[in-house]
């Protein structure tokens, strides 16, 4: 007797921290996809304003759905959690204050049919204003700067690290874990889990791209990020910010020491200097004193890869900001 051969499960993982006027659209975007998922893995990272309780009322009851509460330990700890509970064999890591598109899970399992052995599918994303901020009368003097997510291609590449030098080219790698499924035998057999820290996806998507294997992806959107001020990425920074950033200078460093490849060192070295500039902006642009190590950290790290935009942003920050905003529109206007 010849055996049918199993459809690969995907766990999609949702950490979910103080959401409650979110977590429910964002749950149901995933639960009412065209194609399901094996499992939904919601973790209640130690919410204070009922957002855990709501979760039980909706989906505790629910068959593809596991609710997890924990302690507070920030987004990438409950990822971590979210993920030494899946059995699937590829994960997704959704945020629960977005919104996912329908067709999300049908496109990737009609590609992974036409690819068996993929580790990664990269995909397109769009961003909004909430709504519910705005209705609440939020401060409406404060402008919400839309972000694009396109990835202007589609592709198969051989490995993730191919992928990753080409999407760096064309200033469309972008780290968010929300933009990738990918093969959770990749997280077990290289430990890559996440840090810790703040901008943990910096440190982490870079480190999955270099020891994966075919990389498809997509200009195809399938996620909606929703910019609401008062959230992590809206909120005023501080060394915590700047700590992130330093975590994924290491790892990028880790990498440019591991690769033969000329042009996979050239990318990370330019992502390296973006972390450097973006630790330079919370030290002046929120005028944040650092500790001792984080600014001997940063000192090394100026030291081993100065050149124009750090001299330009370590003597005046501003004027740095300006002219590279200057400079990024003129590439626009020319491509």
């Amino acid at each position: 007797m010849i055996e049918e051969p199993t459809i690969p499960k995907l766990s999609i993982i949702i950490p979910v921290y103080n959401v409650l006027d979110y977590v429910q659209e964002a749950v149901d975007s995933i639960l009412t996809q065209s194609v399901q998922p094996w499992e939904v893995i919601i973790v209640d990272d130690g919410s204070t304003d009922g957002s855990g309780d709501l979760v039980e009322t909706l989906y505790g009851s629910h068959p593809l759905v596991k609710i997890i509460h924990t302690a507070n330990g920030g987004l990438g700890e409950a990822r971590n959690t979210g993920t030494r509970a899946a059995t699937g064999d590829y994960i997704y890591y959704f945020d629960s204050d977005d919104v996912s598109v329908d067709g999300l899970i049908q496109r990737f399992y009609e590609t992974l049919e036409q690819h068996p052995d993929l580790d990664i599918f990269a995909f397109s994303a769009e961003s909004f204003e909430d709504p519910i901020a705005k209705s609440k009368g939020g401060d409406q003097s404060q402008q919400v700067r839309l972000i694009s997510y396109r990835r202007r291609m589609e592709h198969l590449f051989a490995s993730g690290e191919q992928a990753f030098n080409t999407l760096s080219e064309s200033n469309a790698f972008i780290p968010n874990a929300w933009l990738y499924i990918f093969a959770r035998k990749l997280q077990t057999q290289h430990q890559l889990f996440f840090l810790p820290i703040i901008h943990e996806d910096e440190e982490f998507t870079p480190r999955l791209f270099f020891v994966a294997g075919k990389t498809y992806v997509t200009d195809s959107v399938f996620f909606q990020r929703r910019i609401r001020i008062g959230s992590i990425m809206q909120s005023s920074r501080s060394e915590k910010n700047a700590i992130g950033y330093l975590r994924a200078c290491d790892a990028l460093e880790g990498l440019m020491q591991r690769t033969s490849e000329k042009e996979s060192a050239k990318h990370l070295r330019a992502r390296i200097i973006t972390n450097i500039l973006n630790v330079i902006g919370v030290a002046k642009g929120s005028e944040v004193k650092f500790s001792a190590k984080s600014q001997g950290e940063l000192n090394t790290l100026v030291s081993r890869y100065r050149n124009l935009d750090i001299t330009l942003a370590e003597n005046n920050y501003f004027a740095w900001r300006v002219f590279n905003f200057a400079l990024k529109r003129l590439k626009l206007r020319a491509s």
